[in-house]
C-alpha cells in the first residue's frame, strides 16, 4: 500500500517552471517539488527520444515519496530552443545535474545537493548512464528501458544507405509522421 505523506500546510508540494541553462540556451524545465520543509533528495528525470513519453507519472510518484524531481526538454525538443541531437541530449543531462547542484538553485528549491540522482527512459536512460559514468557524487542512477545508442549505430552501419534510411524510418517513425 502506498500512502501520500501527511500534509504540510507550511510547505505543500508544488511545481515550478524553470529555464535550465545549457550551452547558452534555456531548456524548458519543470520542478515537481516535494512537500515538507526539506532539503529534499532530488532526481533529474530525462525523457526518451522526443516523442510522446515523458514519464510524468513517475515524477508525481517520486514527489509523493518525498523527493524533488526536475524534468526538462532537451535543446530543440518540445519548445526548448536550439537544435536537437543525441550529443546535445548528453550535454543537456550534464547541464541539468549541474543546475540542481548550484547553491542558489538548491537553496531556492529545498534541494539537498548531497542527495542527487539521475534517471532516464530510453534515450534519457542512455544520457543518464553517460552522465553517471563520470559523476561519483550521484546518490544513484535509474535506467528505464535504456536505449543502447552504440548498438543501434552498429546495426545501422551494417546496411547500405538506402536500406539504412528505411531502417531508421522503421525504427523511429512509429506513427507515420
Amino acid at each position: 500500500m502506498i500512502n501520500d505523506p501527511a500534509p504540510d500546510a507550511a510547505h505543500p508540494p508544488h511545481s515550478a517552471q524553470v529555464l535550465v541553462p545549457s550551452h547558452g540556451l534555456g531548456m524548458n524545465g519543470l520542478f515537481y517539488l516535494a512537500g515538507g520543509a526539506g532539503p529534499h533528495p532530488t532526481v533529474v528525470l530525462l525523457h526518451g527520444l522526443p516523442g510522446n513519453e515523458q514519464n510524468l507519472d513517475l515524477a508525481q510518484a517520486i514527489r509523493r515519496a518525498g523527493w524533488n524531481v526536475l524534468t526538462l526538454h532537451y535543446r530543440g525538443a518540445w519548445g526548448s530552443p536550439g537544435r536537437f541531437s543525441i550529443q546535445h541530449a548528453l550535454e543537456d543531462a550534464d547541464a541539468a545535474v549541474a543546475f540542481v547542484r548550484r547553491p542558489e538553485i538548491a537553496g531556492k528549491f529545498a534541494i539537498d545537493p548531497l542527495r542527487i540522482a539521475i534517471a532516464g527512459h530510453s534515450l534519457g536512460g542512455f544520457a543518464a548512464a553517460h552522465h553517471a559514468r563520470a559523476d561519483r557524487q550521484l546518490l544513484g542512477v535509474i535506467l528505464l528501458d535504456a536505449w543502447n545508442v552504440g548498438s543501434s549505430g552498429d546495426e545501422f552501419a551494417k546496411v547500405t544507405r538506402p536500406a539504412r534510411t528505411a531502417l531508421v524510418n522503421e525504427s523511429f517513425d512509429d506513427l507515420g509522421n
